[in-house]
């Protein structure tokens, strides 16, 4: 410290002036930054969707469960027991691969608000409290939300479709 005070006299009155300024600019571009940071309107942070246990069996021949035999066919479980946190949505993507969804949206899962659905287009999924959007394979697309649905298990077992997390 003593040596940076000792440089300091040996400059003249000129240079001290410069190396103020220059000092000076990052201290203001720094406030600046800090300031604008702080004074932005933070959105609630994605939230991990609590854990529910989830263990179905589906008779794909049942008439209730027949919108799944068609190729973007889906259908919505409650959230009874052993059905999600909010619900599911089972998608058919087709050649017995199905996709089941949690319908509690990854932004604000808590929120008291209508369930992921599938949109009328049928082309994607829609959280319409928040606007965010998901493809079917889980990831969002558009609206505040970062993080995927949760995804569960399934399992194609002749006539039967299990899901599990």
């Amino acid at each position: 410290m003593v040596e940076f005070v000792f440089i300091l006299k040996k400059l003249s009155s000129s240079s001290i002036k410069v190396f103020k300024k220059l000092m000076f600019k990052p201290f203001v571009i720094l406030s600046f930054a800090l300031i604008t940071m702080a004074s932005c309107n933070e959105e609630i942070p994605d939230e991990i969707i609590p854990y529910a246990y989830v263990n179905l069996e589906l008779n794909l021949n049942l008439v209730q469960h027949q919108k799944l035999r068609n190729l973007g066919g889906y259908l919505y479980i409650d959230p009874i027991e052993n059905a999600g946190y909010k619900g599911i949505i089972v998608y058919h993507e087709g050649n017995d691969i199905y996709k089941v969804f949690e319908r509690a949206c990854s932004f604000d899962p808590r929120v008291d608000c209508t369930p992921v659905v599938v949109d009328e287009s049928g082309l994607f999924m829609l959280h319409k409290c928040c606007n965010s959007s998901f493809n079917f394979n889980g990831n969002p697309t558009g609206g505040p939300a970062s993080l995927d649905l949760v995804q569960y298990r399934t399992f194609v077992d002749g006539i039967y479709l299990k899901i599990t997390n």
